[in-house]
């Protein structure tokens, strides 16, 4: 039964998708939220915003469904079609190689380094056990290879909080509205966040964001 809800909801969704009658393919999504699997509800939700052109909540959305393991090439395109709008740079669009680094990262499930880390060890294995390898320590040092993947995955993420911004949102000097305004940026950008002051958030890197934002203008990924 409940496959068959799934499927009626898939076929309901796909028809709404079609016939460009967003509104109501979100409210279809918020209503079966509990019948959907985390990844389908936030793939659906984000790729039906950013067809409406709402790129922020588009992005939190999208980027919440890779956090969930899916990396698929259609995710990827929507995601690609919403930095190629966005008027500003986030960590993938940043100049500097450290944050592009992380933005890269950010974009790969822990599950991909995971399975990588498997089959690197498998393989070690597999050559020490047909003697392609007869040096323990070649093999001990080919073990500890094999943890690279999820080294630099967990090295690279680690402390960091990604967050998007929803809607178009002001940067300011300070934790609070009556400092000056450093810049005003369009919603879907992805940064990391540092420091935070009561229901202020300061953005770290992209340093060229650098500055507090609202809680409320924000989704913590």
């Amino acid at each position: 039964m409940a496959n068959t809800n799934i499927n009626e909801i898939s076929k309901s969704l796909e028809t709404l998708y079609l016939d460009s009658k967003f509104d109501k393919a979100i409210d279809l999504l918020l209503r079966s939220k509990s019948q959907l699997s985390d990844v389908d509800f936030h793939y659906n939700l984000g790729t039906v915003y950013t067809k409406m052109g709402d790129l922020g909540p588009g992005r939190y959305h999208l980027e919440l469904a890779m956090k969930k393991g899916y990396i698929g090439s259609d995710l990827l395109n929507n995601l690609s079609v919403i930095k190629s709008k966005i008027q500003g740079i986030d960590l993938t669009l940043s100049n500097d190689v450290s944050d592009q680094f992380i933005g890269i990262v950010s974009q790969i499930p822990i599950s991909y380094g995971i399975s990588i880390t498997l089959v690197l060890l498998i393989l070690s294995v597999l050559l020490f056990k047909f003697k392609q390898i007869k040096n323990k320590y070649a093999l001990a040092l080919l073990i500890a290879l094999s943890f690279l993947p999820i080294g630099i995955h967990q090295g690279a993420l680690a402390g960091k909080t990604f967050a998007v911004n929803i809607n178009e949102m002001k940067v300011y000097e300070g934790p609070s509205s009556v400092y000056d305004v450093k810049a005003t940026l369009p919603g879907g950008l992805k940064f990391i966040l540092g420091k935070q002051d009561s229901e202020w958030f300061y953005i770290d890197h992209p340093v060229s964001l650098s500055g507090w934002v609202k809680k409320e203008d924000i989704g913590i990924l």
